[in-house]
């Protein structure tokens, strides 16, 4: 069975919930599969309702009996756990009416036979308990394949018949959208799968692995992402003394510190040792940009950064730099500037832009720069994009 990309099991799964059927989403742990059930919830408009059957007893889900006093009969009540028919509709935040529930069962592959037994009735029937589940609420579930390193097993005919079934894989591509539209995904992790697609995700034979240890996913790489702004965080705070090997002071706007042993450990335990290595490499690189004074030395050498991280940090400390500095100096940042693509001698010349002020002589070095990087309508240019979030601050 070919196995569909995150954006593919997208579609999918809606066009399973267009036609009143319960789409099963099949995959190896920590690949996005919860992540992408919410997102069908917010287009839908729906309330998510993530129900982890592996946590679960069969009473959880047909609920408990008791006797009626009007039939003298016993019957089932469920738990608040699902939306029973005539339940109002769920509200938002701002107390709006919503469109009605996504049930996702997830780890459905991880819960019990009695548990699976359970939903059958939930599955075909909509019902729990002998009762209807609401008719605004719609289903989505969700486990691991057996064959991963997980507590799964393989599903029985009667549950794979009442669903339609689908394995999901990893797909690089759709990562790296998702991450850019996401905006929690730190932009050195972002440049490195990109830079490196075939690191978003390695498998460990579990038979051979070392107890406890890792390997990296989709969900790892989210950890990174806390945990960079963890270390960067860490370098912000104020340090005795910031001088390089020769006993030059060091500007905090564009030092940078290299990953530490308790970071590293850190990255060790979320995607294992290689790719923490490599990580680690790439994020190194990435933070020791050459310092302006160091580029005013020898503007046509001095190294470019390779990434986009690198290049906006660079620019943005050389922008700095040329407001405070000499006329000769501020020939040689402009050689260096020179050297960089269109977008960052852009991006130098907005800095300068929202920094200086308004008098005739700034209009005039302004636009003095502007024909010196060949950066031309700068009356109509914006002020300058949001950089990345530590641009100006140590460690980014």
């Amino acid at each position: 069975m070919k196995a569909l990309t995150p954006s593919q099991m997208k579609t999918f799964v809606i066009n399973c919930l267009k036609i009143g059927e319960i789409p099963y989403i099949s995959g190896q742990p920590a690949i996005g599969k919860s992540d992408l059930t919410a997102q069908v919830a917010d287009e839908f408009y729906m309330k998510l309702l993530d129900i982890r059957l592996s946590q679960k007893l069969p009473e959880d889900l047909s609920g408990l009996p008791s006797l009626n006093p009007v039939t003298g009969k016993a019957e089932y009540n469920p738990f608040d756990t699902f939306p029973m028919e005539g339940d109002p509709l769920p509200l938002d935040k701002d107390g709006n009416e919503m469109n009605g529930w996504l049930i996702f069962l997830d780890e459905l592959s991880s819960a019990t036979e009695e548990v699976m037994a359970a939903i059958y009735s939930l599955l075909l029937g909509h019902t729990v308990g002998g009762k209807k589940v609401h008719p605004k609420a719609v289903i989505v579930a969700a486990g691991n394949r057996a064959s991963d390193s997980a507590i799964a097993r393989e599903l029985p005919d009667t549950l794979i018949t009442r669903m339609l079934p689908k394995e999901m894989k990893v797909s690089s591509k759709d990562w790296l959208k998702w991450s850019k539209d996401h905006g929690d995904v730190h932009d050195a992790v972002y440049e490195f799968i990109k830079k490196y697609p075939d690191m978003l995700i390695g498998t460990v034979d579990p038979k051979t692995r070392t107890e406890l240890e890792t390997y990296h996913n989709p969900r790892g790489w989210g950890k990174v992402s806390k945990i960079i702004r963890l270390h960067e965080a860490e370098c912000k705070k104020p340090k005795a003394s910031r001088k390089d090997s020769a006993g030059v002071p060091v500007s905090q706007i564009t030092s940078g510190d290299v990953i530490s042993p308790a970071i590293q450990a850190m990255l060790f335990s979320t995607i294992g040792s290689m790719a923490s290595v490599a990580f680690k490499e790439h994020y190194d690189d990435t933070i020791q940009i050459a310092l302006p004074w160091e580029i005013a030395q020898s503007p046509s050498s001095a190294k470019i950064p390779h990434n986009n991280i690198g290049k906006a940090k660079v620019t943005a400390s050389c922008a700095e730099f040329f407001i405070d500095t000499q006329e000769q100096s501020r020939d040689a940042i402009l050689v260096y500037m020179n050297r960089m693509d269109a977008e960052h001698s852009s991006l130098f010349v907005q800095i300068l832009k929202e920094t200086l002020g308004n008098t005739v002589s700034d209009a005039k070095l302004i636009d003095s720069v502007s024909k010196r990087l060949n950066v031309v309508g700068l009356q109509d240019m914006p002020l300058a994009p949001e950089l990345p979030s530590t641009a100006f601050q140590t460690g980014e």
